[in-house]
């Protein structure tokens, strides 16, 4: 009987088994984490790498051996912020490069200039790791090397000033000190027009300085370094960071300024880092070298001014704006980099040719006037309320543009290109070949679009367009108004509003000759001269934008997860040779944060390079032989593997004391730097690729070595270090419950303050990692309720 009982039993269990299908990938469930149960294989990825094939179609005739030019963006508003690729293609060699774009990316804009100097422009959807695509004859046109110029303006800088041959103060010591002008009656020994103060090369001051100057006109020179713990309020008083100077301060206010003198001058060279406001008034603020700052800058009542360097806002807050206000006027022939711009109250804005502004928000309001002459870049918003003029000579970009009661003149061949329009009680005076282009109109109402040139000018709609019968809209002279999705059936809502010549089309039919400035993305007929043949290169994340890392460095164990133990802002290029393969590739990097008090190292570990295909490497900072030792071909000593050094200890790149850039309040300003790495023989690109370029740190000893997840560690790992750890069954860089010790993002990142972990501090963290990064990819960008700013430095 008994047998008979069990043998039944066992034919039940064979009959369950055989109903119950275990799937052949199942994976083992991980232990809880912070943010709850992360799926077991998540790598961590906040982008993805592509294989993007680019075939051109032949022209015929003797173009058909000429070479077309490739150049791939992530964005349709086609600028340096997101040119990610350029190369050549030829009939049966196609343009073959591996890029790398950040995981929300859904599509690729490809512009293609043809041996003719025609170009057109093709979306290509991100639909597969491996994408091959054909362009074909027929497309928009886009970019050429046509040397007509749409800013023919003359470049004007400030001129330099006359700097002293001697000083009547020399200042070597940290004792107190006042900064004053000459008494009635008193001058200069040397002849100086004012008294003159030098910190020499080589001194550090420290102690504080009393401004507050009630004689005559007093000028600082530094030369040295200055570091103020306090405020500088500037009366009758001027500070100029001659070359190889550099002063930190918190804010900077001006009180009485009589003297016609900059309050603020930077030499080309010079360093300017305040902590604060800057405020300015009725006075000139003068940079010809590098200015840092976290907080805003304000430059009112009458005041001007010149950006001739280099301007980094770093805050993503819109309130650390730079503001231009009250009869005050700002000239940028250099770059500024800003969180927002204003221009309020009889303010103003030039930017001279080869001047490039990108900030997240332009504003502008009643009596305010900006004349580009050069590149200005909002990704965001570019907007105004209550008035305000916008003289346009080359480009602007924008993916949202709000015209309130705004007046806009288009200069022949200018570009003005906005992904969405919306325009109240406004107008566009658009000069012969001057362009407007936008995808979606939302609203309209009493817009106004004239041209009285001889010559046409393009406005195009690639997206919706409200009906003008209700919108008191009309379009007045020589100008085509191409509406792609214009039908029969909806002319009528048009067509009636158009008077003087203005045309309306569903397809471009008036060539826009091409120029610097508007890249020939109106240009429909060849050129008789296409131009020659650029340098090609490949970037991450962009030609101007800038990717982070972000490290926790007390792996094994964890940490507070507030990452931002080491957080560096990077780009990496890669320079290219006409047959597509790599020559030379180049790391820009900037050290934002160390919220740690360890040695921390850095390397990148090209995983598919050997060492010895490295010819020489510049730019390093070693700082002694540990724990990287450099070999003379600049490849870490002793690797069969491409490591190449970076920096031995952050103190060698940024000088400070406990953490640096991680407790609210506190500032060090930091510079950017460059490695180069050149190859002995040219590279595949499919050698080399973000999912190869391996960057760690090492943590107090060479052994130590934290990687990104899904990294392999370097053959001078310390394996043993991973005994008795809790880590990860397939992955020594991610905890045994799936947390990791390092992400990179394809973007500056805004990092938590210290002891604050990130998991607080960006609200859809948590989702986005239990999900296996397939919710909220876009979880650390700056958006509507993704963050809690009160977390973040």
């Amino acid at each position: 009987m008994k047998t008979r009982i069990l043998a039944i039993i066992i034919i039940g269990l064979l009959i369950l088994g055989s109903c119950v299908k275990i799937p052949d990938n199942a994976q083992p469930r991980l232990p809880l984490s912070p943010v709850g149960s992360i799926p077991y294989d998540f790598d961590w990825k906040t982008i993805k790498t592509l294989d993007l094939t680019v075939n051109i179609t032949p022209l015929g005739g003797s173009l058909n051996n000429n070479v077309h030019i490739i150049r791939v963006y992530s964005s349709p508003l086609l600028n340096s912020g997101s040119l990610i690729a350029s190369g050549g293609a030829k009939i049966n060699e196609p343009y073959k490069v591996r890029i790398s774009v950040s995981t929300p990316t859904e599509e690729l804009y490809i512009h293609e200039t043809k041996p003719n100097g025609l170009v057109s422009v093709s979306t290509v959807k991100v639909s597969s790791a491996a994408i091959n695509t054909t362009l074909t004859k027929s497309a928009t046109g886009y970019e050429n090397n046509n040397v007509f110029r749409a800013n023919a303006i003359a470049h004007s800088v400030y001129a330099d000033i006359t700097i002293p041959t001697q000083f009547d103060v020399t200042i070597n010591n940290n004792s107190g000190l006042s900064i004053v002008g000459f008494n009635t009656g008193e001058s200069s020994a040397f002849g100086n027009t004012y008294k003159s103060y030098l910190i020499p090369s080589g001194f550090t001051r420290t102690g504080n300085i009393n401004f507050g100057n009630s004689l005559q006109h007093a000028v600082l020179y530094v030369q040295g370094t200055l570091n103020l713990n306090s405020n500088a309020a500037l009366n009758k008083t001027s500070i100029v960071v001659l070359s190889g100077g550099s002063v930190s301060v918190k804010g900077v206010s001006t009180g009485v300024i009589e003297a016609d003198f900059p309050v603020l001058y930077i030499q080309n060279g010079g360093t300017f880092t305040p902590s604060a406001e800057v405020n300015i008034s009725n006075s000139k603020f003068v940079n010809k070298g590098i200015v840092t700052t976290s907080k805003k800058i304000d430059i009112n009542n009458n005041s001007e001014f010149h950006n001739e360097g280099t301007l980094n806002m770093t805050s993503n807050k819109k309130s650390d704006e730079l503001h231009i206000t009250n009869f005050a006027f700002g000239y940028n022939s250099g770059t500024i980099t800003a969180p927002k711009i204003s221009i309020t109250t009889n303010g103003g804005m030039t930017n001279l040719p080869g001047g490039v502004i990108t900030t997240k928000e332009w504003y502008q309001s009643n009596g305010s006037i900006l004349n580009n002459h050069g590149e200005v870049a909002a990704t965001e918003k570019f907007g105004n309320s209550g008035g305000g003029t916008v003289n346009n000579f080359c480009l602007i970009t924008a993916d949202e543009t709000s015209m309130q009661q705004m007046t806009a003149v288009l200069e022949s061949g200018s570009l003005w290109n906005s992904q969405k329009l919306s325009a109240n009680n406004s107008t566009i005076n658009m000069k012969g070949a001057s362009m407007f282009l936008t995808g979606q109109i939302t609203s309209i109402w009493a817009f106004h679009i004239s041209s009285t040139s001889s010559t046409f000018s393009l406005f195009k709609s690639t997206g919706t367009v409200p009906a003008f019968t209700w919108a008191n809209t009309t379009f007045n002279g020589n100008i085509e108004f191409v509406y792609t999705a214009l039908t029969t059936a909806n002319r009528s809502s048009y067509e009636p509003f158009l008077s003087n010549g203005a045309i309306i089309n569903a397809a471009q039919t008036k060539n826009i000759p091409g120029t610097t400035c508007n890249g020939s993305l109106g240009q429909i007929e060849p050129d008789d001269d296409p131009g020659t043949t650029p340098s090609f290169y490949t970037y991450f994340p962009s030609q101007s934008g800038w990717a982070t890392y972000a490290f926790e460095d007390l792996w094994p164990s964890k940490g507070d997860y507030d990452l931002n133990d080491l957080v560096l802002q990077f780009r990496v290029t890669s320079a290219l040779n006409s047959s597509n393969q790599i020559i030379e590739l180049i790391f820009d990097y900037r050290i934002v944060a160390v919220g740690a008090t360890k040695q921390i190292s850095a390397a990148f570990q090209l995983d598919n390079v050997s060492a010895s295909a490295i010819s020489s490497v510049i730019g390093q900072i070693a700082g002694g032989n540990s724990p990287f030792s450099i070999g003379s071909n600049g490849v870490e000593s002793g690797v069969t593997k491409a490591i190449i050094p970076i920096f031995n200890h952050t103190t060698n790149v940024v000088s400070y004391s406990g953490f640096l850039n991680t407790i609210r309040d506190s500032y060090v300003s930091t510079s950017y730097n460059q490695v180069k790495v050149a190859f002995g023989s040219p590279v595949a690109q499919s050698t080399i690729g973000m999912d190869s370029f391996n960057f760690f740190i090492a943590v107090d000893e060479r052994g130590t070595e934290v990687h990104l997840p899904g990294y392999m560690a370097t053959e001078k790992f310390n394996s043993s270090a991973t005994s008795g750890a809790s880590l990860h069954p397939s992955d020594n860089f991610r905890s045994s419950d799936g947390m990791m010790w390092g992400l990179m993002f394809p973007s500056d990142f805004s990092y938590a303050l210290e002891g604050k972990s990130i998991v607080t501090a960006y609200t859809h963290f948590a989702a986005w990692a239990t999900s296996g990064g397939t919710q909220y990819t876009d979880w650390y960008l700056d958006l509507p309720g993704y963050r809690n700013y009160e977390f973040i430095y």
